[in-house]
C-alpha cells in the first residue's frame, strides 16, 4: 500500500495513492491535523464502533477505544465487529472490536482500555489526547469530562453523541476560541441580479425574480456590477428576505 504519512519536523507528505479523494474534499490542512491527532473514544456500542471505523479510515494518528461493558446479545444487532463468540466468552466490548478496528488502517495506532471511568476517576490521563469522544455515558460524567477538556490549554476537543432508535443527539465543545468559517461546507452560490436600490439597506432584485436561496446573516461579494461599479469586489451582509444588503446610500446609480 505504500506510505500514508511521512512525518518531518515542519512538514508532512500525504500519499495521494491512498487518500486522494479525501484529500481534495477536506484539504491538506485538515488532513495534516488529523494525522497528528490522538483520539480517546468511550463506548463501543453501535454508534461508537461506527465512529471508530470512520476516524481510523480517515487517517488519525492514534485511537484508544474504551469500554467497561461485556458483549451482550443485543450488541450483535448494532455492532458489526461483535460476534457470537464474543458474547459467549463475555469479552469486553473494547477488546472485542480492537483487532477489527486495527486492521482497517495499519498506519493508525489503535489500543484498547477497560479502565473504570466514573466521577471518581482522575482525568489527567486525557491530556495526551487532542480529541475526546464519549457515547453511552451518563450526563453527569459527560459534564465532568467536558469541563476538564474545556479547561486545558489548548482545550481538548470534546464530542458527545448518542443514538436512541430514530433519535440522535450531538454536542461539540472545541473551546471558546474555535471559529466556524464555513457553516455548510457547500460551494459558494452564484446569483444573477437585475437591480439594486439606492436605499439603505439596499434591496436587490434577482434576475427574472428568481429566489436567491440565501439566508439572513450570510455574506455576498459583488462582481461585474454595472452602474454601481464601486460595489465590485466588496462584501456585504444579508439582513433579510427578500435580499436586503447594507449598501451605502451615497453610491451612484
Amino acid at each position: 500500500l505504500g506510505k500514508f504519512i511521512i512525518m518531518a519536523a515542519d512538514s508532512m507528505e500525504i500519499d495521494d495513492a491512498l487518500y486522494s479523494r479525501q484529500r481534495y474534499v477536506l484539504g491538506d490542512t485538515a488532513m495534516q491535523k488529523m494525522a497528528q491527532s490522538q483520539v480517546f473514544l468511550s463506548g463501543m456500542g453501535g454508534l461508537g464502533v461506527e465512529i471508530a471505523k470512520n476516524i481510523v479510515l480517515a487517517g488519525i494518528k492514534a485511537l484508544t477505544v474504551h469500554d467497561t461493558r461485556q458483549c451482550k446479545a443485543w450488541d450483535l444487532g448494532t455492532n458489526f465487529f461483535v460476534h457470537e463468540d464474543d458474547v459467549l466468552n463475555r469479552r469486553n466490548r473494547a477488546e472485542a472490536v480492537l483487532p477489527h478496528v486495527s486492521e482497517l488502517n495499519p498506519y493508525v495506532q489503535v489500543t484498547s482500555s477497560v479502565a473504570p471511568l466514573n466521577e471518581m476517576t482522575d482525568l489527567s490521563f486525557l491530556r495526551q489526547y487532542q480529541c475526546v469522544i464519549v457515547t453511552e455515558m451518563k450526563l453527569s460524567l459527560q459534564k465532568k469530562i467536558n469541563d476538564f477538556c474545556h479547561a486545558q490549554h489548548p482545550p481538548i476537543k470534546f464530542i458527545s453523541a448518542d443514538v436512541f432508535g430514530i433519535w440522535a443527539r450531538l454536542f461539540c465543545d472545541f473551546g471558546a476560541e474555535f471559529e466556524v468559517l464555513d457553516t455548510t461546507g457547500e460551494e459558494p452560490k452564484e446569483v444573477f441580479i437585475s437591480n439594486i436600490t439606492q436605499s439603505n439597506p439596499g434591496i436587490i432584485t434577482c434576475l427574472d425574480n428568481n429566489p436567491h436561496k440565501l439566508e439572513t446573516g450570510q455574506f455576498v461579494t459583488f462582481r461585474e456590477i454595472n452602474g454601481m461599479s464601486c460595489l465590485n469586489g466588496s462584501m456585504h451582509q444579508i439582513t433579510g428576505k427578500p435580499c436586503f444588503v447594507s449598501v451605502p446610500p451615497s453610491l451612484p446609480p
